[in-house]
């Protein structure tokens, strides 16, 4: 069975009776809660000794370290979140007072999956909006109930393979991005990548995959001022990977700045992850050329 473990910034002494600490990084114990067959199956305490009490260790360092596989928050600023993706931890905000009651909201798929969005609104209101920059590596995929597990496998494991594990981190069924088949609606001025899922060896002559994470390549196109100035082909490594290939897809996209995913169907955890970067996934009938469909569903709008 395959246990996972999440962390809820609490109030002393911790627990599963516990409130939750609204000020995640000055918090001074988190709560770690086992869950095992949507059951909780045990409770700890682990002490914040993290930078904002002097220390040198962050609040996900000090987390990756204990082995926590998602973390529940009441909120949460963007720098916090890009720290806990590059540590392969996943992010969840929930409007719950008690650590028991957060981690039955996650177990019922209630929490919600954090976005930049959200962490910058939160950190508005806190007054700690520190400039956003690129992530590297969340982790986020599966499902509590319906898809079970969470893990950081997939060879990209913690902060680009440092560490691995059974299968991929869990997203709430609910959370399931749309997918889009139309134009993107606010296409952005200036440089942009777009990233297309392949079915052969990737270029512009190549076509549209019918799916995502086992893509035989994937074309990376750089456009400014519809014009296309850079062509990348990334042949995809992930083929022979057991599971996860669609959340490790994203984050290689996401490594290469693409703004655009597109592709026959992208899976939930692959959708959920490009959500989480920001990145617009577009479906594209397969067998679409590569430069129709970026002309079509891309260029077209701007």
């Amino acid at each position: 069975m395959i246990v996972v473990k999440v962390a809820i910034p609490s109030n002393m002494p911790g627990g599963l009776e516990a409130g939750i600490s609204p000020h995640f990084g000055r918090c001074e114990i988190f709560t770690v809660v086992e869950i095992e067959n949507d059951k909780i199956v045990k409770a700890s305490t682990v002490e914040n000794r993290g930078t904002h009490f002097g220390f040198g260790s962050t609040p996900a360092e000090i987390l990756a370290s204990s082995g926590v596989d998602a973390v529940l928050a009441q909120g949460m600023g963007p720098k916090a979140i890009q720290l806990f993706a590059q540590n392969g931890i996943a992010v969840y905000m929930t409007s719950t007072k008690i650590v028991r009651e957060a981690v039955h909201e996650l177990i019922e798929d209630k929490a919600k999956l954090a976005s930049l969005e959200d962490a910058c609104k939160e950190a508005k209101e806190l007054a700690q909006a520190p400039p956003p920059m690129p992530l590297f590596g969340p982790r986020m995929g599966g499902g509590m109930g319906m898809r079970r597990g969470i893990g950081r496998g997939m060879g990209m494991g913690r902060g680009m393979g440092m560490g691995m594990g059974p299968c991929p981190p869990m997203v709430p069924s609910a959370q399931y991005p749309p997918q889009q088949t139309s134009n993107p609606t606010a296409p952005p001025t200036g440089l942009f990548k777009v990233g297309v899922a392949n079915q052969g060896r990737g270029g512009l002559d190549d076509v549209v995959s019918s799916i995502f994470g086992r893509a035989p390549s994937f074309t990376i196109v750089e456009i400014e001022g519809k014009k296309i100035k850079n062509v990348k082909v990334l042949p995809n490594q992930l083929l022979s990977s057991p599971s996860g290939v669609g959340i490790a897809a994203a984050q290689m996209l996401a490594n290469e700045g693409v703004r655009y995913i597109l592709a026959g169907r992208l899976g939930p955890n692959a959708s959920a992850v490009a959500n989480q970067f920001g990145m617009q996934a577009i479906t594209v009938p397969p067998g679409t050329k590569v430069r129709d469909a970026i002309n079509q569903y891309v260029l077209s709008s701007r």
